[in-house]
C-alpha cells in the first residue's frame, strides 16, 4: 500500500475525486460491540442487525458498466465495484481476474470471496482495519485498484488478441496449403474424378472457411475499414463460390460411377457426403431468403394462407387424380414453407424490437392497475392492438399523441372509472410520488 499513486487522466479525475471524497467520509468509523450477541464485534453492513447502525449507501457512476457501491455503517465499510465490461472478451477476462483474485483474498486482507450480485469485486474494511492502516492509504489503494483494473483488462485483451490473430493466420495459410495439396495429388487422375476432390478441398476448406472467418463475432478478426454492408457481401461472394464448387464436385463423382455401373452412396464416406452437401444447399437456401427475399417474406404470408385454404376445398380435391401421395406432398410443402417462413418473420421481428415491446407493455400494465382502468374499454384496447402488426403497435404506443407528457394521465381507447373522483385521482398521484 506504500505505492505511489499514479497521476489520473482529466477522463477519470472527477469520477476518481467524487470517490475519493466518499471513502474518505465513510471510513469514519469505530468499534462497536454487537447489540444482539454479548461481546461480539461484528461488521453490521454484512450482518445487518439493526438498521439504526447503518448509512445509506451510496452509487457513484460514471456510466451504465462502470460504477461503484459504498456502504457504511457504524463499524465496517463495504465497497464494491462493478468494472467496465465493452464486449464478451473482456466480460471474460474480468471475471477469471476476479476469480483469481478473490480466491487469494487472505492476502489482500480487506477483499471479499465473494463479491454482492450485480458487482465484479467487493471489499470489506472494519474497524480493525482503520486501526491498523492509515485510512488515507486505504483510499489510496482503492483508487489505485480502480486505475489500474482497466489497464490490466486492456493490456489482456490485447495479448489474447494478438494471439488470437496469430492463430487465425496460421489457420488460413494451413487451409490453403490443404487445397494445394489436393488439387496436386488430384492431378495424375483421370479427367472426370480429378474434380471431386480438388473442388471439394476448394468448396469447405477455402470459400467457406472464408466466408466464416470473415462473419466472425471476433471484432479482432475483421478489418476497421470494412463496414457491414461490405462484409456481408463478401461473405455471399464465397459461400457462392462455395456452393457452384460443391455441385460441380458432386456431379463430377456422381457421373464417374454411373460410367462405371457402382452403387451410389454405400460407404460411410459417400452418406456423410451427401448429408453435409445437401445441408450446405439448405444453408445457402435460408441466407438467400433472409437477404434477397426478406422483404417479400411478410406480403407473402397471407398468399400462403389462401391457398391452404384452397388446398382444403372440395373442389381442389376433385381436381386432383385419385392420387392422394401427390396431393399430400403439395399440402405439406406448402405448409412447412408457411411455417418456416412465419418463423423467420417471428425472429427477425423479436430481434429488433423485443426489448422496447416488452417494455411498453410493461407499462401498459402498471398504467390499467394503478388507475382502476374499466376492464371492458382495456380489453377493447388490447384486441385492437393485438391485431395489429408487432411494428404497428409500437409506432401507436410511441406515439406523442397517445401518451402525454407529464407520464399516465391518458391513453387513447381507454377511459377511467366515472364514479372515480377528482379527489380519488390527486390521492393516486400522491401514493406514486
Amino acid at each position: 500500500m506504500t505505492q505511489p499513486v499514479p497521476p489520473r487522466t482529466s477522463a477519470h479525475k472527477p469520477y476518481l475525486d467524487a470517490i475519493r471524497a466518499t471513502l474518505q467520509a465513510a471510513f469514519c468509523i469505530e468499534n462497536f460491540e454487537s447489540q444482539v450477541v454479548e461481546r461480539h464485534n461484528k461488521p453490521e453492513v454484512e450482518v445487518k442487525s439493526s438498521k439504526q447502525l447503518l448509512l445509506n449507501p451510496v452509487v457513484i457512476s460514471r456510466n451504465q458498466n462502470e460504477r461503484i457501491l459504498v456502504e457504511g455503517s457504524v463499524n465496517s465499510v463495504r465497497i464494491s465495484i462493478a468494472v467496465k465490461q465493452a464486449d464478451d472478451l473482456e466480460k471474460i477476462l474480468c471475471k477469471r481476474l476476479m476469480r483469481f483474485m478473490m480466491q487469494r483474498a487472505d492476502d489482500f486482507h480487506i477483499l471479499r470471496r465473494k463479491p454482492i450480485p450485480e458487482y465484479d469485486i467487493s471489499f470489506l474494511i472494519t474497524n480493525f482495519h482503520a486501526e491498523t492502516m492509515y485510512k488515507h492509504r486505504l483510499v489510496d489503494f482503492i483508487i489505485y485498484f480502480l486505475e489500474e483494473i482497466d489497464k490490466e483488462i486492456s493490456e489482456m485483451k490485447l495479448a489474447v488478441s494478438s494471439r488470437a490473430r496469430i492463430m487465425r493466420t496460421v489457420a488460413i495459410v494451413v487451409s490453403i496449403l490443404l487445397v494445394l495439396l489436393f488439387v496436386v495429388l488430384s492431378m495424375w487422375e483421370d479427367s472426370l474424378f480429378k474434380l471431386h476432390p480438388s473442388l471439394m478441398a476448394a468448396s469447405y476448406l477455402g470459400f467457406m472457411f472464408q466466408a466464416i472467418n470473415i462473419f466472425s463475432t471476433d471484432d479482432t478478426s475483421r478489418s476497421p475499414s470494412l463496414p457491414r454492408r461490405k462484409q456481408i457481401f463478401i461473405h455471399s461472394l464465397l459461400q457462392l463460390g462455395t456452393i457452384i464448387c460443391s455441385i460441380i464436385a458432386f456431379t463430377a463423382i456422381y457421373l464417374r460411377k454411373e460410367q462405371g455401373n457402382r452403387p451410389h452412396f454405400t460407404s460411410w464416406h459417400g452418406f456423410i457426403g451427401l448429408i453435409a452437401f445437401v445441408w450446405s444447399l439448405l444453408q445457402a437456401l435460408c441466407g438467400l431468403f433472409l437477404t434477397i427475399f426478406q422483404r417479400y417474406i411478410r406480403s407473402i404470408g397471407l398468399t400462403y394462407a389462401q391457398l391452404l385454404l384452397g388446398l382444403a376445398s372440395n373442389w381442389f380435391k376433385n381436381k386432383m387424380p385419385n392420387n392422394t401421395i401427390l396431393y399430400s406432398v403439395i399440402f405439406y410443402l406448402l405448409t412447412s414453407s408457411m411455417l418456416f417462413l412465419a418463423h423467420k418473420c417471428v425472429e427477425q421481428i423479436f430481434e429488433m424490437n423485443s426489448t422496447q415491446l416488452f417494455f411498453h407493455i410493461r407499462r401498459l400494465s402498471v398504467i390499467m392497475t394503478k388507475y382502476h382502468v374499466d376492464w371492458n374499454s382495456s380489453q377493447q384496447y388490447c384486441l385492437l392492438h393485438t391485431s395489429l402488426p408487432l411494428m404497428n403497435m409500437k409506432k401507436l404506443i410511441d406515439n406523442k399523441d397517445s401518451i402525454k407528457s407529464d407520464g399516465y394521465d391518458e391513453l387513447p381507447h381507454m377511459r377511467i372509472k366515472a364514479n372515480a373522483s377528482t379527489d380519488e385521482k390527486g390521492m393516486h398521484r400522491k401514493e406514486q410520488l
